[in-house]
């Protein structure tokens, strides 16, 4: 959802307000679709391959190469809370290896992000 159209839609809702003609149906619209876009994205998260589960090391794959913007390993850590920090380090380590991500900064500033 972008902020832009949350506020166009809640304006479209209260004109007409003080005359009790207003339509609720825009902002009713921009929420289902909000909501809808966040179960689609928590239904990509926890993907299920046929009637067995993704590992783990898939898990971490996906959530970096599907991110927009770099990931650090303590957001890796938020999304996927089940997966110890010694997973998830082996499995960036060697994505960076296989180079189908890039490490960017060092330390804890050390950010993850798709070539």
């Amino acid at each position: 959802m972008q902020k832009g159209n949350y506020y166009d839609a809640l304006k479209q809702s209260s004109d007409g307000w003080h005359e009790n003609q207003n339509d609720y149906s825009a902002f009713i619209m921009e929420f289902l679709t909000t909501v809808y876009m966040c179960y689609k994205e928590l239904d990509k998260r926890f993907a299920v391959v046929g009637s067995r589960k993704v590992t783990k090391q898939a898990r971490v794959e996906a959530t970096v190469l599907n991110s927009l913007t770099p990931v650090s390993k303590a957001d890796i850590l938020k999304i996927l809370p089940d997966i110890s920090a010694t997973t998830v380090e082996a499995v960036l380590g060697q994505m960076v290896r296989d180079g189908s991500v890039r490490k960017i900064g060092s330390g804890r500033g050390t950010r993850y992000i798709k070539n």
